[in-house]
């Protein structure tokens, strides 16, 4: 075999190149699987998601048919405050501003007095709620109307940030993770809309909000006309997002503006937001206060005809676990079976968020 150096360099004969070549390539090969040998595959996790009602939730996980459950204020605290619960996780922080409770009206209220009345009002008790000179009428409020005791109600408040107008930017995150489970039966391209920021600024029409704001800013003791009409206005029982419903009616902010509860203003309670959407459907209520994304879905699924016109809350919807267990964090619930209210609500849409890289399994 001939080697000969050329500029101090040494040079081998073509096919003792390709040999070498060869060799180094095998070697690398088998270096490479012996080390992919030794590498454990990830574990994919998941969570089991069963649908109950708060009351539902509460019994299973006291019973220990459930790892946990995910729901609005004051069931979570009413867990802890009891003995049976222990907070994971609150919406608020692991998501900030996110969508939660909104006030949605009828488009067949074409009244456009009665829509700044009521938003007058939400916006009167939101700001009374906020006060910290009122945390004990606050709270005396909040027992009466969700049945709770006081130190659950507390809890439950603070865990809870009321608003005047959603987030839209946060809205439109909720509405991609909804998207992307299958929340949607139809494009918004379908529906003539060319992206997701237009579609949201026609559901979410702030006009009026601004309006009475600014009217506000300028003389806080400022108060629309009353309102000549009548209203049927749903929302979801003992639930703390909606506290500020009663608090204007305890506080006659309705009646400033011509609103008499039990006279020409109705109030009816569901279970949840999706019997909302069908009493909205067949003009059984007018206005309602419940999640944003069941608003979002009774939309796009089925045309409905309501626009929001205010926000109410965010946080205010927590992960509980047994206080017993040794979960200690989200990843502790991998292969666990967990409550919400059902796919679609905003607690579902948390609950994705919360689980991200999970999958989610429904039983």
């Amino acid at each position: 075999m001939k080697i000969t150096l050329s500029g101090g360099r040494l040079l081998l004969p073509v096919k003792q190149k390709v040999f070498y070549i060869i060799f180094i390539s095998i070697f690398l090969i088998l270096l490479y699987a012996g080390f992919s040998l030794n590498v454990k595959p990830a574990v994919a996790k998941s969570i089991y998601v069963v649908s109950m009602t708060p009351d539902e939730m509460s019994a299973a996980l006291e019973n220990g048919t459930i790892a946990g459950f995910i729901s609005w204020e004051p069931y979570p605290a009413k867990a802890v405050v009891d003995g049976y619960g222990r907070y994971l996780v609150n919406s608020r922080d692991i998501w900030n501003n996110h969508p939660e409770c909104v006030m949605a009206i009828s488009e067949y209220v074409q009244d456009e007095d009665m829509i700044k009345a009521l938003i007058w009002v939400h916006l009167k008790s939101t700001r009374f709620i906020n006060d910290p000179a009122n945390r004990e009428k606050v709270l005396e409020y909040g027992s009466e109307f969700t049945g709770a005791d006081r130190s659950s109600v507390s809890a439950a408040i603070n865990n809870t940030i009321y608003i005047e107008f959603p987030d839209m930017n946060e809205m439109k995150k909720g509405f991609e993770i909804l998207d992307k489970a299958g929340g949607f039966k139809k494009s918004l391209s379908s529906m003539g809309y060319r992206n997701t920021d237009e579609f949201l600024s026609n559901v979410f029409p702030d006009r009026y909000y601004m309006e009475i704001k600014n009217k506000l800013e300028a003389d806080p003791g400022w108060v629309p006309p009353a309102v000549n009409g009548s209203l049927k206005f749903g929302f979801i029982d003992r639930d703390i997002h909606n506290l500020g419903l009663y608090v204007a009616q305890k506080e006659g902010f309705f009646r400033n503006v011509g609103l008499i509860p039990d006279g020409n203003i109705q109030f009816i309670n569901f279970r949840n937001g999706q019997a909302i959407t069908t009493a909205l459907h067949y003009r059984e209520v007018d206005a309602a206060v419940f999640g944003a994304t069941p608003v979002l879905r009774y939309v796009v699924n089925d045309n409905g005809k309501v626009r929001v016109i205010n926000g109410v809350n965010t946080g205010g919807t927590s992960l509980v676990v047994r206080a017993d267990s040794n979960i200690s964090s989200i990843p502790d619930l991998n292969g666990k079976r967990i409550a919400t209210p059902g796919f679609g609500s905003i607690q579902d849409v948390i609950m994705r968020k919360m689980f991200e890289g999970f999958e989610i399994k429904t039983v």
